[in-house]
């Protein structure tokens, strides 16, 4: 515990030393106008762009209001979350600030650093204009708690469309294709990986782990692990897609772990590497490097059997606690459920609007056609990682274990890892919030 008060009385002082003047107004310019403080961490490329398409709308309908973005140097990411805890438990909150729906927003309200935000969904008719699942990702004690705006698909199977073409392969629909067609690429291509991973940020394993997962156990038990709801020590789904996982690892590019997943994309559509599961986020890097898709790269949702979900990571806006313009709050989530907004940020961005009203014809491409069609139609289920499904303490360590599986691939170890990190977190008690009626 003396650790944890040291932790936050740290983070309290930075705040208190690092954050400019200018920001502790009550919401007040130098010239007495309203002021509208954000925190995001879409602060570089093509999602700084996207972002500045909202700023755009909202000046639009609200030009009495200025937008003061990031006022701490270095706020994208991880820095920002640091900086951001560190002010809201010095009482210092900014107007608004961004997290990821779930278990990360859930961390937020425990913490009693954010307000309900029902207003705005009740006034915007979101239970009609969202699907079920995004209000569940920000709904506890029977409040929602964020404005979401905008999901990624995170279970993609990218492939070189070149090589596949060349071989003769179709893309694999569930984990044994994909074994299968892995074995082809090796004997017949020794030169090329047939998985492309980089895990130097680790993340990347447990995307490939979800789809096996997914593929073996279906939604159901996919919901049910990352919830604390199987024994990781004997269910038989979680074991066979460990199995399933283990006997993948032969096939993955050998020096994974010295590379991030962005250092794959590019060399994929060149026909280094066979396939790669990622998110559609991979879908921007390439198209701005020059590959076209359905010509040196191909993308279709993996898993398709037994059951083509969409795996959704979402973003969300919050009204925190405390906030010192609170109506610019209240205008600035408003702006965040309008179908054009969503339509226009998405198009940028690179994921899809989560508002029904915008069609699947809004998107150039191809790819997001079909995610925003899916997205209508499939199960969506929450993404494990990046703390929208399973609760963050948990998702340090799956990182670490599933990673280090990687290279000891030992079955019974990694169960025993899995059940002592989810019984440390206490994953199912802290997970109850998903299964709530």
């Amino acid at each position: 515990m003396k650790r944890v008060y040291l932790c936050v009385s740290i983070l309290v002082i930075f705040a208190l030393f690092v954050l400019p003047l200018g920001a502790l107004a009550k919401g007040v310019d130098q010239e007495g106008g309203k002021e509208l403080i954000v925190y995001h961490w879409w602060t570089a490329g093509g999602e700084r762009e996207a972002m500045n398409k909202i700023f755009e709308w909202f000046n639009k309908k609200n030009p009495d209001i200025k937008i003061v973005d990031n006022p701490i140097a270095g706020g994208g990411g991880i820095t920002l979350k640091t900086v951001l805890l560190g002010l809201l438990a010095a009482k210092m909150p900014p107007d608004t600030f961004q997290s990821l729906s779930g278990a990360e927003l859930k961390m937020y309200v425990d913490g009693n650093y954010i307000d309900p935000v029902d207003d705005i969904w009740q006034a915007n008719n979101l239970d009609t204009n969202y699907p079920p699942v995004i209000g569940r990702m920000t709904l506890f004690n029977g409040h929602h708690y964020g404005i979401p705006m905008n999901a990624h698909r995170a279970n993609w199977l990218f492939y070189s469309k070149q090589l596949f073409d060349e071989l003769g392969l179709q893309p694999p629909q569930d984990v044994d294709e994909m074994i299968a067609v892995a074995k082809t690429i090796k004997e017949k291509k020794p030169d090329v990986a047939p998985i492309g991973i980089g895990t130097r940020e680790k993340w990347p394993a447990v995307f490939l782990f979800d789809v096996v997962l997914l593929s073996v156990g279906g939604p159901d038990a996919y919901e049910k692990f990352y919830t604390g709801q199987l024994d990781p020590k004997t269910d038989p789904a979680l074991k066979d897609a460990l199995t399933k996982y283990k006997e993948l690892i032969p096939y993955l590019y050998e020096f994974h772990g010295a590379k991030t997943w962005s250092d794959i994309v590019g060399p994929l559509a060149e026909g280094q590497f066979g396939m790669m599961v990622i998110g559609d986020f991979a879908a921007g890097l390439l198209v701005q490097a020059g590959y076209q898709e359905g010509v040196q790269w191909e993308a279709e949702a993996f898993p398709k059997k037994p059951e083509e979900v969409f795996l959704m990571i979402v973003d969300t806006f919050t009204r925190p606690t405390g906030a010192k313009s609170p109506e610019a709050t209240t205008a600035w989530l408003t702006n965040l459920t309008d179908p054009k907004v969503q339509e226009e940020f998405n198009i940028i961005k690179g994921s899809i609007a989560i508002h029904k009203d915008v069609p699947d014809t809004a998107y150039a491409d191809s790819l997001h056609q079909r995610a925003s069609a899916a997205f209508k139609s499939k199960r969506i289920v929450p993404s494990s990682i990046h703390g929208v499904l399973a609760p963050p303490a948990f998702l340090s360590d799956w990182q670490d274990i599933l990673t280090r599986f990687l290279y000891s691939p030992d079955i019974e170890r990694i169960q025993g890892e899995i059940a002592d990190s989810m019984a440390l977190a206490n994953v199912a008690e802290v997970s109850q919030w998903y299964w709530a009626k």
